[in-house]
């Protein structure tokens, strides 16, 4: 008869036992993801009066993005640092959109002093690469977690949609950011391995602006604004396109993020 209390015992055996090979080859990471976006990334992007005239919040672009969460797709080359494997550079690209889970606002609002049935949406993606480095405290154990931190460039793009059309749409603009994270890999054998893992994408630590040009006002139906995400001033009159754009003054804004992702790990060389 089979001792099933023994079954127990051998699963944590397996897990922690140990290879008798280094991980010295390159690895292919590919994964999928959530985003969720934290900070001034979140918030909410229809604000409704007692009325029940539905308008763009005053604090989007203000003091927010007015993001929900999303799907990440990233690949990582990871490059062995030395022979013993505890050591490794990366190379990454991904990206990233928010807002998938999140249905159109349907409403009323006011337009040209009329009450209209309106849709409201916003879409916000980042394309991003990164160079960092990795920590493997364990190369040659089944289980094997790690640490990392990334210097990340990152295209940002936004656009904010009406009645199903593309009605103002921001320039791609250019940040620097930083990620660090952790994770943990399994392996299934001597060419691929399963991971699990996290990280807070700093977005835009560097090189923020913010444009107090009348030419870059945010109105409906432009192209080519600015995302101003540096504090100061500019024109807006997304909260009530009826009246002329004035002079808001926004908030220095965060694009920061939670990535929380499973892939797998290809040796390559084979």
């Amino acid at each position: 008869m089979i001792n099933y209390r023994i079954i127990p015992v051998l699963i944590v055996m397996f897990l922690i036992s140990e290879y008798s090979y280094a991980q010295n080859s390159p690895l292919l990471n590919l994964s999928i993801g959530i985003a969720l976006p934290v900070q001034d990334l979140d918030g909410e992007l229809v604000s409704t009066g007692d009325s029940g005239v539905s308008l763009i919040s005053r604090d989007f672009i203000k003091n927010n993005y007015a993001n929900s969460s999303g799907v990440t797709f990233a690949g990582t080359l990871k490059i062995p640092i030395g022979k013993q494997g505890y050591f490794r550079g990366r190379l990454s690209g991904s990206y990233t959109s928010f807002n998938l889970f999140r249905k159109s606002f349907f409403g009323t609002t006011i337009q040209n002093n009329v009450l209209v049935p309106v849709s409201f949406d916003s879409r916000f993606t980042v394309t991003g690469m990164g160079i960092g480095f990795e920590i493997n405290p364990f190369p040659e154990s089944r289980i094997r977690p790690f640490i990392f931190s990334d210097i990340t460039l990152n295209l940002l793009s936004m656009s904010l949609i009406r009645n199903n059309n593309l009605t103002s749409l921001f320039n791609d603009t250019f940040r620097m950011g930083v990620m660090p994270g952790a994770g943990i890999s399994i392996q299934i054998d001597k060419e691929y391995s399963f991971v699990f893992g996290g990280s807070y994408h700093f977005g835009n630590l560097f090189f923020k602006s913010v444009s107090s040009s009348f030419v870059d006002r945010i109105v409906f139906e432009r192209e080519g604004i600015p995302i101003n995400d540096k504090e100061g001033l500019f024109y807006s009159n997304l909260s009530d396109p009826d009246s002329y754009p004035r002079q808001v003054s926004g908030k220095s804004k965060s694009t920061d993020w939670w990535n929380l992702v499973i892939g797998i790990n290809i040796k390559l060389g084979k």
